[in-house]
């Protein structure tokens, strides 16, 4: 399997303009109408990742040996985040291969964490009292739930953080932007 395998992906898009309020009173009409928004949810699966054994055992020189399964690496999905930001997978299912070999351990078997964010967008283009000018306001908003997107786990087994998340994805970054256009 491909390190850069996503078994699945869900992306969705959409743009809204709201109502202009035509028959309303045109201090209504200028202020609260002609907004537009727009956003993209995206959803997917983790990728998967090897649990490399940290050594050279193999003794070719490339320190790309994993470490050899003599367990069931799955646990529960269920904890907490704090447990699996912790231990994300079993980390007791692996030892290390014996000199000599490459490790017992399948490449890739295992998937990280998904990931899923919304991205949303509101502008509006503000007619000016000058023929063909105009503002454009635009507010937007990246994960705009602020969800936490984390990372893969260490796969190293000959390391303190084996088995632990150490990174996670961008936070909530919100942009605003004010155009002229004559």
């Amino acid at each position: 399997m491909s390190n850069l395998d996503v078994a699945h992906r869900f992306v969705a898009s959409f743009v809204y303009e709201l109502p202009r309020f035509k028959g309303a009173h045109s201090l209504i009409r200028y202020v609260f109408g002609g907004w537009q928004t727009n956003g993209i949810i995206s959803l997917q699966s983790g990728r998967p990742f090897s649990v490399v054994s940290g050594r050279d055992n193999s003794q070719a020189g490339v320190n790309q040996d994993r470490a050899d399964l003599v367990g069931s690496p799955k646990l529960n999905t269920g904890r907490s985040h704090q447990e699996l930001i912790d231990r994300y997978f079993n980390t007791v299912a692996f030892a290390q291969n014996p000199t000599g070999t490459f490790g017992a351990s399948g490449r890739n078997i295992l998937r990280g964490p998904g990931f899923a964010s919304v991205d949303f967008g509101l502008g509006k283009e503000i007619p000016l009292f000058w023929e063909g000018h105009k503002l454009q306001f635009r507010a937007e908003f990246f994960n705009l739930f602020n969800r936490v997107n984390f990372n893969n786990p260490n796969n190293n087994l000959g390391s303190a953080q084996f088995g632990r998340i150490t990174a996670s994805g961008d936070p909530r970054v919100i942009q605003f932007a004010l155009k002229y256009i004559f």
